[in-house]
């Protein structure tokens, strides 16, 4: 009996080890595995019902239990040989784990010391970072502010070198200085108050080479003053011995003939290598220019006229005397109106769209009304002293050839010494006066 409970205990233990391999099995396996699993355990149920029901009837009950017992130990014996066998290896697989855990515990501070030191080194990157922004904005206003400096120095140094080109009569350099400090310079220092402050003083540095300008024009008038003198003695002299070849040709010509005076201008080829009489006129072109470069020529020229004429004015109103021992004085004048005119005659050629002859002729009438005016104040003097009628008379045709062949019209000067001066045909003169 006892051997017969034991074998179906047996069986009852192998049926719940397969009971817990088809659970497992059906655990891994899904909803297959599953269902076999609960029939196995409905059959091992099935099968401990009679053996407990067996040992009731046989009021075997105390046996069961001893065998339970038994087979209990038989099993924990089992067990403990079974663990016996594993301990070591549990063993050393525990302190592996344990030394996994505490390798996984160091790793894990050294983690959070690494992640420590990773965002102090990002704090300190971050704030070098920064910090190197901050440099780059500071050496960028540095480089902006040095440019700045820079072209304002550059514009300083532009209008200081202006104000000494000027000083140093240098007008074609400050000309030129002066249109690139408007159009270079200034633009590119306008947003600042030193730029403003210059572009509003441009105007006063026009105005100051301008005026530095004529200022040497009115110089050069009045130096010319003294050329002008001589170059009515020259000429004046050039013509005396211009007369005295005519009078010669005339004297050796068989037969007396009628020739004007621009026939015998013609046949006058000795005086033709002559140099032309020389004129600097360089302060009055380098005015022109200036003017022209600030947009003022119309102002330059107007002024210009101004000036020609009230030199004119100051020659013709130089006081004379028509006294035999003083007509040195209206000679003097005569001198000066031929030096005046020589120069303006040379202004035409050189500059035509400067100085237009109809500006010249102008002035040339009012000298010869202004020299009638002279004339009749004087007349009876003139008039009545034949010496000084005499000499007047030669002074006068001198004079009259002088400007005749220079393209000037004498029309009127012959009409006024026939008028005044209206004696038979003397030396010197032309047969058609």
């Amino acid at each position: 009996m006892a051997d017969s409970i034991q074998q179906q205990l047996q069986q009852l233990v192998l049926l719940s080890d397969s009971v817990g391999t088809t659970a497992g099995a059906g655990t891994g396996l899904g909803e297959l595995g599953g269902s076999g699993s609960v029939s196995t355990v409905e059959e091992a149920m099935e099968q401990l019902g009679p053996l407990i029901h067996s040992v009731y009837r046989a009021n075997k009950q105390k046996l069961f239990r001893q065998q339970v017992d038994l087979f209990a130990q038989k099993k924990d014996a089992e067990i403990m040989k079974l663990c016996g066998n594993y301990h070591q290896e549990f063993v050393q697989s525990v302190a592996q784990l344990l030394k996994v855990r505490q390798n996984t515990s160091e790793l894990q501070e050294k983690v959070v010391g690494l992640n420590a030191e990773v965002q102090r080194s990002g704090k300190s990157l971050y704030e070098k970072k920064a910090q190197l922004l901050g440099l780059r904005r500071e050496q960028r206003n540095l480089q902006m502010a040095t440019d700045a400096v820079k072209g304002c120095l550059e514009v300083m140094r532009m209008a200081a070198s202006f104000d000494d080109q000027v000083s140093s009569k240098q007008y074609y350099a400050g000309i030129k200085t002066l249109g690139s400090l408007k159009d270079t310079c200034l633009p590119q220092v306008r947003q600042y108050s030193l730029g403003r402050m210059l572009e509003g003083a441009i105007p006063a540095m026009e105005a100051k080479l301008q005026a530095a300008a004529m200022r040497d024009v009115r110089d050069w008038f009045y130096d010319l003053k003294a050329t002008t003198r001589e170059i009515g003695r020259h000429l004046t002299a050039r013509m005396h011995k211009k007369q005295q070849v005519w009078q010669d040709r005339d004297a050796g010509a068989q037969d007396r003939y009628y020739a004007s005076s621009a026939v015998q201008f013609v046949l006058d080829e000795e005086f033709d290598n002559e140099e032309p009489v020389a004129i600097g006129m360089t302060p009055m072109y380098q005015g022109l220019h200036i003017y022209e470069k600030l947009g003022r020529r119309a102002e330059f020229r107007r002024e210009f006229i101004e000036d020609r004429a009230s030199q004119l004015s100051l020659i013709l109103n130089a006081p004379v005397r028509f006294s035999l021992d003083q007509l040195g004085s209206f000679q003097q004048v005569l001198y000066d109106i031929i030096g005046f005119f020589i120069v303006e005659h040379q202004l035409i050629a050189s500059a035509p769209d400067f100085r237009l002859r109809s500006d010249v002729d102008a002035l040339w009438d009012t000298c010869i009304a202004m020299l009638s005016e002279i004339i009749a104040r004087n007349v009876q003097e003139i008039k009545y002293d034949t010496s000084i009628r005499d000499a007047l008379h030669s002074i006068w045709a001198t004079f009259t050839y002088v400007m005749e062949e220079n393209t000037y019209d004498v029309r009127k000067l012959r009409e006024l010494m026939q008028a005044v001066l209206s004696e038979p045909e003397r030396e010197g003169m032309r047969p058609d006066e």
